[in-house]
């Protein structure tokens, strides 16, 4: 591969001294890396390929191959490197022509050495290695086809020959080649000068009985899309986008391109769909959504609705979620995942962390805002979380007990609900069990509550347990004797011999009822 990037490299630096080089965008001289591998390493050779002005012609006067080997062909598929030294190539009964067999320097070779093609089709389909097809000196045609499809490294086609011809009026339309070009992510026909004549030219030399172009940086994916960044420059996308397992983005990025194909998720991660709604889909069969866990079910109503109920295929597990309304999938909380539940209100499912979830402390912050979880709360095994809050949590609705399940939390030491949570479940079973986990303290309220629902509590601080529960009545109770104390001092202060210095803190008046003064009697006489 590298060999051949510094071949072309090399041929683009020799073609742009060239002082009569007329066109300078006849080679991608943006590509950094192509090889020389002919003539023992000497670029020199380059030059044959190439006229006075600068346009490549290839190599001429090859005529050790026997003409019957390029002019009565029999063979149905042709894959033979030998075909890459015929200027006329003819078939009896209509070959195709094979180019992904051929090393990249033939495939070039063959493109401008190419004069003639009668009863033969080109063909090139997932080629990767950086390929240029430059039939400059092609003049003739009859019956013949060029297919160019899916290939994400074709970055030059051109037919210099047949565009510049002055009498391109007076050759038959049957006697150009017919063009079938789609799905080249790299090869570029954007509105500016230089590109934009590119397209005119093709469009120019082709036979209208089938000039198929396609539209500028048009993507295919022949493999399943691992990430938005694969298809976030497509303009057009040529054939099916299929999502998979290995798609573990929650929120795809905005597909905002025409999309002739259909989209498959299929067992994905995706949560959100609303970057779908974007797209502009031209699929003839029906877009499939199979098994995706954490999708919105709103959201796929939305897309039956845009693209029609008949064009929409979903395959689900049942459970209906609104995200629009602050619902999410229950599921298994990981740290690999971002924003998975951030903003979630309800809950539809189980939802379950364990020591495989990695640290939690982001997204337990996103399950904070919890309000009601319909399915079992299970936090198990992970030496990572301390504290647990669910300060919004109202309810826990479990068709399967415990609803509530906390075990073997080594490192915990914190966990908050409201004062009225909620618990029940359909089955037999305990409520709610927590067990193994020496560090959790509960609060006295937290405790009450659990023992209402005969809660399972073993194997965790038995200190902390009846602190909780029993403390807050020694308080009250010494608070309330303390009281009826000071307020019998304070009764009977004036009749209690008390040390001097609590007189001097409390200093106490007596009031006392003044004398009444009697009038004197007068003497009798």
């Amino acid at each position: 591969m590298l060999k051949i990037y510094v071949f072309f490299l090399t041929l683009c630096q020799i073609l742009h001294k060239i002082e009569t080089f007329e066109e300078n965008t006849e080679f991608d001289v943006h590509v950094e890396t192509l090889v020389n591998t002919k003539n023992g390493g000497d670029p020199s050779f380059l030059t044959k390929f190439v006229n006075d002005k600068g346009i490549p012609q290839g190599l001429k006067g090859e005529n050790y191959i026997n003409p019957s080997f390029c002019s009565n062909i029999d063979d149905q598929v042709l894959t033979d490197e030998k075909y890459s030294n015929c200027t006329i190539l003819q078939s009896k009964n209509g070959s195709v022509l094979k180019l992904n067999f051929w090393t990249n320097f033939d495939t070039f070779k063959f493109g401008v050495n190419l004069l003639e093609l009668k009863n033969v089709t080109l063909e090139l389909v997932y080629q990767t290695e950086l390929t240029y097809l430059y039939f400059t000196a092609f003049r003739k045609c009859e019956d013949c086809l060029f297919n160019f499809t899916k290939n994400p490294s074709l970055v030059g086609l051109r037919f210099w020959n047949l565009a510049h011809d002055p009498n391109l009026e007076n050759v038959p339309a049957k006697h150009r080649p017919k063009l079938y070009i789609r799905g080249n992510s790299r090869l570029s026909f954007t509105t500016f000068t230089g590109d934009r004549r590119k397209l005119l030219e093709l469009k120019k030399a082709c036979n209208p009985e089938m000039c198929v172009i396609q539209n500028d940086e048009e993507c295919h994916f022949r493999y399943p899309i691992k990430g938005s960044n694969e298809y976030q420059y497509c303009r057009h996308v040529y054939g099916d986008m299929h999502f998979t397992g290995t798609f573990r983005e929650n929120n795809p990025a905005e597909m905002k391109f025409v999309i002739e194909g259909c989209f498959i998720f299929n067992r994905t991660k995706a949560q959100y769909v609303r970057g779908l709604l974007k797209s502009f889909p031209k699929c003839s069969r029906q877009h499939i959504f199979e098994h995706n866990q954490y999708m919105c079910t709103d959201q796929l109503d939305q897309i039956k609705e845009r693209w029609g109920h008949e064009k929409v295929k979903i395959i689900s597990d049942g459970i209906n979620v609104k995200c629009y309304q602050g619902e999410c999938r229950g599921g298994f909380v990981s740290e690999a995942v971002k924003d998975r539940y951030s903003g979630c209100e309800t809950f539809q499912g189980d939802v379950y962390l364990s020591e495989t979830s990695g640290n939690l402390s982001e997204r337990i912050k996103e399950l904070s805002y919890a309000h009601t979880i319909n399915g079992q709360l299970l936090i198990a095994n992970n030496p990572s979380i301390t504290k647990l809050s669910f300060p919004f949590l109202k309810k826990i609705k479990s068709t399967k007990c415990p609803a509530l399940q906390i075990s073997n939390m080594t490192n915990l030491e914190f966990l908050l609900f409201q004062s009225h949570v909620e618990f029940s479940c359909r089955r037999s079973g305990p409520i709610v069990m927590i067990t193994n986990s020496s560090k959790l303290y509960l609060h006295h309220q937290m405790l009450r509550q659990l023992r209402k629902v005969k809660a399972v509590l073993r194997h965790f601080d038995s200190k902390s347990d009846t602190y909780s529960e029993k403390t807050t009545y020694y308080l009250i109770g010494g608070c309330f004797v303390i009281a009826i104390f000071m307020e019998f001092i304070w009764f009977f202060r004036k009749n209690l011999l008390l040390p001097n210095f609590l007189y001097r803190l409390f200093p106490m008046r007596i009031n006392r009822k003044p004398k009444q003064k009697h009038g004197k009697k007068k003497k009798e006489d």
